[in-house]
């Protein structure tokens, strides 16, 4: 692989190698349907040629002849940019492989997803069920002519879910998922549980009156007031101007409750690894403080246009794309009290798992509007029923800082960055259906 470098001739490369093993398992409407092992391999040459970015790929590791002279190529129109590649440091120790995952064999898996299939079929006869299981192990390089040279073994298995519940005028939706990169940690029981309790809930259709309420997000519908966070603490963004987040640093934005870190150095978390995809080592971030801004995130290229450090957080998708700001774990601090006891102590209000249309309203600005796709009522303290044709609304920033009810006391990896626990707000904007 020095080779690449050893050809830029004084130019700045970097060389980015990825090898996947997939083994994804699919069963549809409760039987097995696909077993597909697959295997990716390929690299990615970054250079900086008169201060120009150019970048180019192949799958054909073998035979990589030009891809030096194609990388210089694109770099005659490339972006203009004022970036140094990093030299090598010293990395953290981050366990990333679990053996347990690699020897998984097909056989595991089905019984994996024969297990589970069998536990909710046993909830209901009217139920179609659809989930898949995937095992994936990854081997990163890094390599560039200032020096660094990395590699690093990966493990992650995903489960998924998805029940359809159809009656007369009436389907019902709903989904699960647990990643993890460790065997130990796949939280197949909790997604068992949850899809009984939330079929048990949508059992009864109730109606919403169109008010202000009080909101239960669990950690999976959290992410509809966490999504625009995502976004204002992209260094980048910030440079842009781009995030209302610009210029605050040090300003107390949000309830004194509520600390948010990004930490790719979490031991056993999804995202977590010794360096990111720019070979910079990962860290511990504090985004907020009891409510107080302290940082956003960088990579490379926005680290440079602000003049700051990157903290570990270039990303790719895969090795066909360059290197962009991308969040790791995102980790949103607890509270005191469970789900349950939280809505034990409202009067009324809604409990959100998910939304239709993530992202829709001015994410930049902290702005939802979105449809239901899973909720119940609250009435009482209790449960009562599922609600349908409902629209919630609001200002991500503004709840998250004057409305703030309670932070759940037990955290969940939902979506594969966010470790966050339920978020409770008051001031939501309900527009239901009465009858």
């Amino acid at each position: 692989m020095n080779s690449f470098l050893a050809e830029l001739k004084g130019r700045q490369g970097e060389l980015y190698h990825l090898q996947t093993r997939t083994l994804p398992v699919k069963f549809r409407s409760g039987k097995l349907e696909s077993i597909k092992s697959k295997e990716l391999e390929g690299v990615a040459l970054r250079v900086i040629d008169d201060g120009r970015v150019g970048f180019a790929t192949t799958t054909n590791v073998k035979n990589t002849r030009g891809l030096v002279g194609a990388a210089l190529a694109t770099a005659t129109f490339g972006e203009k940019v004022s970036l140094a590649f990093p030299a090598q440091e010293d990395l953290p120790s981050i366990d990333t492989y679990d053996p347990a995952i690699v020897e998984l064999s097909e056989t595991d898996l089905v019984e994996l997803g024969q297990d589970l299939l069998t536990r909710l079929e046993g909830v209901s006869s009217e139920v179609d069920i659809n989930l898949s299981i995937n095992k994936v192990v990854e081997t990163v390089k890094l390599t560039n002519t200032s020096g660094v040279d990395v590699q690093e073994e990966r493990t992650r298995i995903l489960l998924s879910v998805d029940i359809e519940k159809a009656r007369e005028d009436d389907i019902f939706l709903l989904f699960e998922q647990s990643q993890a990169s460790y065997l130990s940690e796949l939280q197949v029981d909790r997604i068992a549980n949850s899809l009984i309790q939330q079929l048990h809930w949508g059992e009864r259709i109730v109606p919403t009156a169109s008010k202000s309420l009080p909101v239960v997000f669990s950690p999976a519908g959290a992410i509809c007031l966490l999504l625009p966070l995502i976004v204002g603490f992209n260094g980048k963004s910030v440079f842009m101007g781009t995030s209302p987040l610009k210029g605050r640093i040090g300003e107390t934005a949000f309830s004194t409750d509520l600390s948010i870190t990004d930490d790719g150095a979490i031991p056993h978390a999804v995202r977590s690894s010794s360096f990111d995809d720019e070979g910079i080592p990962t860290t511990h971030t504090p985004l907020v403080n009891n409510g107080v801004i302290k940082r956003f995130v960088y990579d490379l290229r926005a680290a440079a246009l602000a003049g700051v450090e990157p903290t570990g957080n270039g990303s790719r998708s895969g090795f066909r794309s360059l290197p962009k700001v991308g969040m790791t774990n995102v980790t949103i601090s607890t509270g005191t009290h469970s789900q349950d006891e939280i809505i034990a102590e409202l009067d009324e209000g809604l409990l959100v798992d998910s939304v239709l249309g993530l992202g829709q309203g001015n994410i930049i600005s902290g702005q939802f509007s979105n449809n239901v796709a899973v909720a119940f009522k609250i009435e009482h303290g209790k449960i009562v029923g599922r609600v349908k044709n409902t629209m919630i609304a609001g200002n991500a920033y503004a709840l998250l800082k004057e409305s703030l009810i309670a932070l759940g006391n037990e955290r969940r990896c939902v979506h594969g960055m966010l470790n966050t626990p339920t978020i409770a707000v008051d001031g939501v904007n309900v527009v239901g259906q009465v009858k």
